[in-house]
């Protein structure tokens, strides 16, 4: 990964370059509420891959469409026919969740605590995690809903990453409310539920009484699918592949028939 697509927060915790271990700081100090951050940063780029894949797609289709440059406005694309202007409104969505810069971006999002002091985040260790937290659902709630409209609209094979184990995220909760008390009752379990939903409850326990999955159902159905694959012969496919939270996805568009 460059260092312009990596994931920052202060020190740098993923990505290419010095890696702050969570077992390089104390028990009590800034690293426990990075521990949060750090657990749940595969998922986050896992979304984020996603989108930069669907916007590779989309910029493809961009300019058969006409679709305008930049962060464009709804009302730019208003006259136009129903099916350039949805592909055009795709493409912007693409546009602002991969932008290193927009404040709706995925990135800028789960940074917006870069640059904090040590005390400041310890001191705003609530209100940081409850917008880490935040994030989560929104890049796995409202964001991922575009992103599966797409992913019909197109006929594209997204597998959505997984959440962390439950019993590492009751294990990471346990550890930040042990260390402060002003976070506890601040994090949840979350799980997928039906429809690959994100759901929040209060404990991995929890979490199996639901029903809850730690693994996306789009992912177990793909992963289902692959023995039963039809044979490529007499197609072309065009392939992504991608190393997300320690698994291989495979991202591809609709294989086209040769003449």
């Amino acid at each position: 990964m460059s260092t312009e697509n990596a994931l920052f927060f202060g020190e740098r915790i993923h990505g290419v370059g010095n890696a702050v271990s969570i077992g390089d700081v104390g028990v009590g100090d800034v690293g426990d509420l990075l521990a949060y951050r750090q657990e749940w940063e595969p998922f986050i780029e896992g979304h984020l891959e996603l989108w930069r894949f669907v916007n590779k797609v989309l910029e493809d289709m961009a300019p058969e469409r006409k679709c305008p440059s930049g962060i464009f406005s709804e009302s730019d694309i208003a006259n136009m026919g129903a099916v350039d202007r949805t592909i055009c409104s795709y493409l912007l969505w693409s546009r602002i969740y991969t932008s290193n810069t927009n404040p709706l971006g995925i990135l800028p999002q789960w940074n917006a605590w870069v640059g904090r002091s040590s005390a400041e985040i310890v001191n705003g260790a609530d209100s940081m995690l409850q917008w880490h937290q935040n994030v989560v659902m929104t890049v796995g709630g409202p964001i991922k809903n575009r992103l599966e409209l797409i992913n019909e609209t197109l006929n594209l094979e997204l597998s959505l990453p997984d959440v962390p184990e439950f019993t590492l995220q009751q294990q990471v909760i346990a550890r930040i409310e042990a260390a402060y008390i002003k976070a506890k009752g601040v994090l949840q379990v979350i799980g997928y539920g039906a429809s690959d939903v994100l759901i929040e409850v209060g404990s991995a326990a929890e979490a199996t009484a639901e029903g809850l999955s730690d693994i996306a159902r789009s992912a177990r159905d793909a992963a289902a699918a692959v023995p039963k694959a039809v044979p490529w012969i007499g197609a072309v496919a065009v392939v992504s592949v991608a190393v997300v939270g320690g698994a291989l996805i495979v991202y591809y568009k609709p294989r086209q028939r040769t003449s």
